[in-house]
């Protein structure tokens, strides 16, 4: 089923409401606000907060111990509805809702929901409360490891020049882009450019390819990343793994 919603930054529609994917502009006050739906629920030991929908531990842990979630929460839900008018409560059942425009209930169960929008909408990775904590120590040995090697991918800043630079918006239009258009417009600048350079080393000698219906194309298909996969595989791996998927010997 061939769905561009977030192609063309429109909002995803659940239950009667909009859902609105975050333009480039708010992404600093997305970032900052988003960490709230981050916490790492599954790690505790306590039984009771494993058993708990991720509103309920949010709410739990904003009212206690990090007061100062309760404002990225706060900001989080203006910038996904586009309203500032609602109110969190407590049903009749002891259970958290939310109340949006004095008209729709956004319930515990629906909050993991939108969580999901969310992650899909603005290509942000939600799942690392699902990771075993020394998984997640390891993974960010390997991140500064790589750091050190001088393997440092862009800032977001460098990513918005080059964006610019490579596609010649200005930087006001920039703004207006949602997260997900800049990121797979980036990601397809990118493969672009690489199918380019594969071709050029083809058409001069540099290379050889076995199999040439490998060589890429400008509007192939682009996988979408594992997550964490660029601290999992090192340089030789993915040369060597570059190497064989395309077919290419060096002459």
């Amino acid at each position: 089923m061939i769905n561009t919603t977030d192609v063309f930054g429109k909002p995803r529609q659940y239950r009667g409401m909009s859902v609105y994917p975050i333009k480039m502009k708010d992404c600093d006050k997305f970032y900052d606000a988003v960490q709230c739906l981050m916490l790492p629920k599954n790690s505790s030991q306590d039984v009771e907060l494993l058993k708990m929908s991720y509103l309920k531990f949010l709410i739990i842990v904003a009212n206690t111990e990090l007061k100062h979630f309760q404002d990225k929460l706060i900001t989080l839900l203006e910038l996904i509805l586009h309203t500032d008018n609602f109110k969190i409560t407590l049903n009749d059942k002891e259970k958290i809702e939310i109340i949006v425009d004095d008209e729709h209930v956004i319930r515990e169960r629906d909050f993991d929901k939108i969580k999901t929008i969310i992650s899909e909408q603005n290509l942000v990775d939600l799942d690392d409360e699902f990771i075993n904590p020394e998984v997640r120590a390891k993974i960010n040995e390997a991140r500064e490891f790589l750091n050190k090697r001088g393997n440092k991918a862009a800032g977001f800043d460098q990513q918005i020049v080059a964006y610019h630079c490579i596609s010649g918006i200005p930087y006001h239009e920039i703004e207006e882009l949602t997260i997900y258009q800049f990121q797979k417009g980036l990601s397809r600048f990118d493969h672009i450019l690489g199918a380019e350079a594969i071709l050029n080393a083809r058409y001069s000698g540099m290379v050889e390819f076995k199999d040439e219906s490998k060589i890429p194309h400008w509007m192939g298909y682009i996988e979408e990343s594992t997550k964490n996969e660029e601290v999992i595989l090192d340089a030789d791996k993915f040369k060597n793994k570059a190497s064989k998927e395309l077919g290419m010997v060096n002459t």
